[in-house]
């Protein structure tokens, strides 16, 4: 670890001309990316180091195409020759996941869920427009392959981990008539793909994603039903249904035609 805080240290100093104060390891998530803040003076920076190039190429060629359009993404400024080490705009150091833990389910947190929501819809549909889905990190769109994988994790990891009873076949001809039906869908635009509170940073009282890389071309109703379903934030059904009405508001004002 060492040499890769030498090499982030070297890539700052070429980017800023400046030497970093301090480079700090921050807690491991669930992927392989590991992820430090620099310190310099009163700014901070956050450097991304990963070894898996394709992603880190996902990641800062989706990341430019949003900031173009001025979407709440971290602007990338530097990258190693490796295509392994990037640095870019440090958003805070609170998830919307953290703020929900603090406040609890109070106006504030609720009006921070609208926020996320209403900047989704522009991510996925405002995002979408002049967007190269040859730069996907895998699947150019989420298909019935990519449905039915999503669908089969829940029966390994869920039914099959509590061992509850059901009909195998049964269960997997559902899957098949509901991933068909779910791809017919005429609303494609981007789809965040995991868009979870753990991904929305908030400073200052405004919201930022991050960890975008996994996005592809998609139904919209997947990214707002990950958000209000998740189970570690344990919504209220009379949120849940607001904030979905919210959204819908949202999506209607961004398209030429309603969404049903």
């Amino acid at each position: 670890m060492e040499a890769v805080i030498n090499g982030i240290d070297q890539l700052f100093q070429s980017y800023a001309q400046k030497k970093a104060d301090r480079i700090e390891k921050l807690p491991q998530s669930g992927s392989d990316r590991v992820y430090f803040r620099i310190y310099v003076g009163k700014e901070t920076f956050i450097a991304t180091w990963n070894l898996n190039v394709k992603e880190n190429n996902t990641f800062i060629k989706f990341s430019n195409h949003f900031n173009v359009l001025g979407l709440p993404v971290p602007q990338v400024f530097c990258m190693n020759e490796e295509h392994t080490i990037y640095i870019q705009q440090d958003l805070g150091q609170e998830s919307l996941l953290d703020k929900l833990e603090q406040q609890g389910k109070n106006d504030a947190s609720y009006a921070l869920f609208q926020q996320s929501l209403k900047e989704l819809a522009h991510l996925q549909i405002k995002g979408h427009e002049g967007l190269n889905y040859d730069w996907c990190l895998t699947a150019k769109e989420f298909g019935k392959q990519a449905i039915l994988s999503d669908l089969l994790y829940f029966k390994y990891y869920f039914l099959d981990t509590l061992r509850m009873p059901y009909d195998k076949q049964a269960l997997l001809d559902d899957f098949d008539v509901l991933s068909t039906y779910l791809t017919r869908t005429e609303y494609k635009y981007f789809m965040f793909r995991d868009f979870q509170s753990r991904n929305i940073i908030v400073q200052d009282g405004k919201v930022s994603f991050i960890d975008f890389q996994g996005g592809m071309r998609g139904a919209l109703q997947y990214d707002v039903a990950s958000l209000l379903w998740q189970a570690k934030a344990e919504l209220s059904e009379e949120w849940k249904d607001n904030l979905l009405n919210y959204y819908m508001d949202q999506i209607d004002g961004l398209l030429e035609h309603p969404v049903d």
